[in-house]
């Protein structure tokens, strides 16, 4: 679906991929600018590395994917617990306030009363 960029992943993993890719390209250079015996072996040589660091550092993005992917499900696992328990706290909460003005409902008028001079009294001073 969506490649993860180099970016995305640790800076030091990307130092490496772009050594890797340096070390790939010199090689080349290199089997270019000798002579045509020696340009045909390192080229040859240069291509045996590419062939072996291919594997290696597609393996390394995979692993990568595989554990952003594991991040983000646990990320959202514990995301929906915290909603969970979040809810249960509201909701119990209400459920005290409510219980509360059933028994005091005459403190609980008072209350409102007050709360309710205060923010008159303040809106008028301003």
């Amino acid at each position: 679906m969506f490649q993860p960029r180099l970016k995305d992943f640790d800076p030091r993993l990307g130092a490496i991929v772009d050594h890797l890719r340096a070390i790939e390209k010199e090689l080349r250079n290199f089997g270019k600018s000798s002579g045509r015996r020696a340009s045909a072996e390192a080229a040859v040589a240069g291509d045996r590395i590419a062939e072996t660091i291919g594997p290696i550092l597609n393996d390394i993005a995979e692993r990568f994917r595989h554990g952003q992917h594991a991040a983000f499900d646990q990320a959202a696992t514990l995301g929906n617990q915290a909603v969970k328990i979040g809810g249960k706290v509201g909701g119990d909460a209400v459920e005290r306030i409510a219980g509360q003005a059933k028994q005091r409902s005459m403190l609980m008028l008072a209350v409102a009363i007050g709360v309710g001079i205060l923010i008159g009294a303040a809106i008028r001073r301003t």
